[in-house]
């Protein structure tokens, strides 16, 4: 596919012709002449512009939460796993200081036993999977022994449930050095061969490195046992996990609609009309990914930016400077599958990455007199409609040139996203204002329009439309914004210069690198470098009907 095919336009487009719209969240979405928008109805000028996240791990105690809150999240869906449960409700205690902020359930889901997907939940009460570490003070002396009484027992209506692994790490400081494994009261299988016996795990030889080995449980304890040399070897990973360990479909029905188990119904949407599935990290085959949004509508599309995934895919890519720029896998993918007319929309998330970039902004209308209830479905409906764009904003620095709060938060948004019709009600133009970013240090704006043959049209300024009235008409169109500073490293940042770039370059424009941190949650200096300095925001796509 052409990625870079670019008319360029004068400075400051013309805005006039603009459209008052009124305000709606119905799931079936307005439709204009040969164009459907997310963004129709939306009133622009009295929505609210709410900070979220559909793929987020931590939010387990104060000090995290309290860390998103100055990040200025306003509605955390964390998804965490092993187990792959809800963190939610929030607590009570915590929810009480802070009712301004609106939670949903969500969780990572993972270990299909037909594709090696990870996919999140968001607004579903589906909980899957089993996580313990075998305790760290045993780790250096041997035998090993830990025994486990909770597991589910291994049967054939839900052989999932019965089924566990084992993760285990570690080195040697010589090559004839092993681990020798032993599990009592299970055997090895596979899941993915309809969870076919392998055998017992009986003084099983490992060498340096890593296992995930998974077993069926067939007694009531589970006994391990581990030996070697302890002068010798040293772990650096011992636990026991679980993941769905069934068909995607399968899961995917649970998630959505929830399953009969002992007579109770458990898992599905919290709110029928909200919320979905996101396919996470998509690192697989556009076909793959294709099937899945075909087998739901509520399986709402792929992550676009991942942080932990080195922002747009491409690994190593955020951290080093050195080289060519490699693909940018996620993002291509997400315009490959636009271009077959499908829905699907794009999502934008840290991950793990806590100090991170990448965040959904919703477009919700004023719920601050709602019930807890209506705030919860408001947002999740958000998400299930494509009331929402995606943000890639710059790090912030204090006075002291140190990442502080509140970190990858800007104001930059999208004013309005209008199609613009004539009497007759056909589409002419798609009509879009940006604005509101940090003037004093991004004063420069850029809009881009990306179609399923590239990036067709870039204007400079606050205000740009793209015309929908000729004789070939896109299968779609999404709209790219950019606030960029006058310099970088002390050179001027010309909008010749930025027209020049791909988004991926652009994303990493910056003035300063900062050491290499942790990029986990712990430490509040923790970041990746290099510190970026311009704002990004994507909108969904608008597509041809």
């Amino acid at each position: 596919m052409k990625r870079r095919q670019l008319l360029e336009v004068a400075a400051g487009a013309s805005g006039a012709g603009f459209l008052g719209t009124s305000f709606s969240f119905a799931e079936e979405k307005a439709k204009s002449g040969d164009y459907e928008s997310p963004y129709e109805g939306i009133a622009w000028d009295q929505c609210q512009f709410l900070h979220s996240m559909s793929h987020q791990h931590q939010g387990t105690n104060d000090t995290s939460r309290d860390l998103f809150l100055a990040m200025g999240y306003g509605h955390f869906a964390f998804s965490n796993y092993y187990p792959s449960r809800p963190t939610y409700p929030l607590p009570e205690s915590w929810s009480k200081k802070h009712p301004e902020i609106i939670a949903a359930p969500n969780a990572e889901q993972h270990s299909f036993t037909d594709y090696g997907l990870h996919a999140n939940s968001l607004g579903s009460l589906f909980s899957s999977g089993y996580g313990a570490g075998i305790p760290r003070k045993g780790w250096t002396s041997s035998p090993i022994e830990h025994r486990v009484s909770d597991f589910h027992r291994f049967t054939t209506d839900r052989p999932w449930e019965g089924v566990y692994r084992i993760d285990i790490r570690f080195t040697s400081k010589t090559k004839e050095a092993q681990v020798r494994l032993t599990v009592a009261g299970a055997t090895e299988c596979n899941p993915r061969q309809e969870y076919a016996e392998v055998g017992a795990i009986q003084g099983k030889a490992l060498d340096a490195g890593r296992y995930s080995i998974p077993f069926r449980v067939n007694a009531d304890e589970v006994v391990f046992r581990l030996e070697f040399d302890p002068e010798q070897i040293t772990f650096t990973e011992l636990r026991l996990m679980q993941g769905t360990y069934r068909p995607w479909r399968d899961a995917f029905l649970a998630i959505l609609d929830g399953e009969i188990i002992d007579g109770e119904k458990r898992g599905g949407l919290l709110y029928a009309d909200s919320g979905g599935i996101t396919l996470n990290h998509p690192t697989g085959k556009m076909e793959n990914y294709v099937e899945m949004l075909d087998f739901d509508p509520r399986v709402l599309g792929i992550e676009v930016w991942n942080h932990l995934s080195s922002g747009f895919g491409a690994s190593g890519y955020v951290d080093s400077m050195d080289g060519t720029p490699p693909p940018h896998y996620f993002y291509d993918l997400w315009d490959q599958i636009l271009a077959t007319g499908r829905r699907c929309w794009g999502f934008f998330v840290k991950d793990h990455t806590t100090y991170g970039r990448g965040r959904n902004v919703l477009l919700v209308p004023s719920v601050e007199s709602a019930s807890c209830e209506e705030k919860e479905a408001t947002a999740l409906r958000a998400y299930r409609n494509g009331n929402f764009f995606g943000a890639v904003s710059a790090i912030t620095l204090n006075e002291e040139g140190k990442v502080d709060a509140p970190y990858d938060h800007s104001d930059f948004r999208f004013r309005r996203i209008d199609l613009r019709r004539d009497v007759a009600g056909k589409v002419e133009a798609l009509e879009v204002e940006v604005g509101d970013q940090d003037v004093n240090k991004r004063p420069n704006l850029q809009i881009r329009f990306v179609t399923e043959e590239g990036t067709v049209l870039i204007v400079d300024g606050d205000r740009a439309e793209f015309p929908l009235n000729g004789d070939k008409k896109p299968q779609f169109v999404r709209i790219e914004a950019i606030a960029y500073p006058s310099q970088a490293k002390g050179e001027p940042l010309t909008s010749e210069k930025i027209r020049k770039l791909s988004i991926a370059e652009i994303s990493r424009i910056h003035d300063k690198i900062l050491e290499k941190q942790p990029i986990f949650f712990g430490n509040p200096v923790e970041t990746r470098v290099p510190v970026p300095t311009v704002d990004l925001i994507f909108s969904q796509a608008i597509r041809r009907i």
